[in-house]
């Protein structure tokens, strides 16, 4: 006796199993927030014993610019922070390309401008009478309005600096 074909509707558990598999496996990341973009753990860790020579070339950048310009020049997606002295602001995940030497140099840069840039200025709106005079005072930019902080401009600049410099930026997240 002939079997029946099974319908589709059981086969989509493994179907959908087998794809996520594949994007994991394609698309995963580390403990330390480094995008493996196809490459596999194995090959991670024979890069960053790979980019070493250049880290300690560039005492200058700090060794983890160094290790990021390294591993986004050989095609890994890597998170880089904007820190100010031992203060660490934030980071953002970028996809780079070509080699690591101008990329060391763009990620510094990029950290100079975003730094200096200075933040717009908000103005206030006179008010008059005594309860919009109170809150004006007690919330100077509103109660409910939240403008952004230095941090958040300089990370901002930072990651628009990356970005204007053909630079894939993803995940800006600022340190709390």
């Amino acid at each position: 006796m002939p079997t029946a074909p099974r319908p589709i509707l059981t086969r989509l558990p493994a179907l959908a199993g087998a794809l996520l598999a594949l994007i994991v496996a394609g698309c995963g990341t580390t403990e330390s927030g480094i995008g493996l973009r196809g490459h596999s753990a194995k090959q991670l860790e024979e890069d960053r014993t790979g980019c070493l020579p250049f880290v300690r070339a560039h005492p200058e950048a700090g060794a983890d610019l160094a290790e990021a310009a390294c591993l986004a020049a050989r095609g890994y997606q890597v998170p880089v922070v904007l820190s100010q002295g031992p203060a660490r602001i934030g980071f953002l995940d970028l996809t780079g390309h070509g080699d690591a030497g101008p990329m060391l140099a763009d990620f510094q840069a990029c950290q100079v401008e975003g730094l200096r840039t200075p933040m717009p200025v908000i103005k206030d709106t006179d008010t008059s009478g005594i309860f919009s005079n109170f809150f004006s005072k007690v919330f100077p930019r509103g109660m409910w309005s939240h403008p952004p902080t230095p941090d958040d401009w300089a990370l901002k600049s930072f990651a628009t600096c990356l970005s204007r410099k053909s630079y894939a930026v993803s995940n800006v997240t600022r340190y709390e």
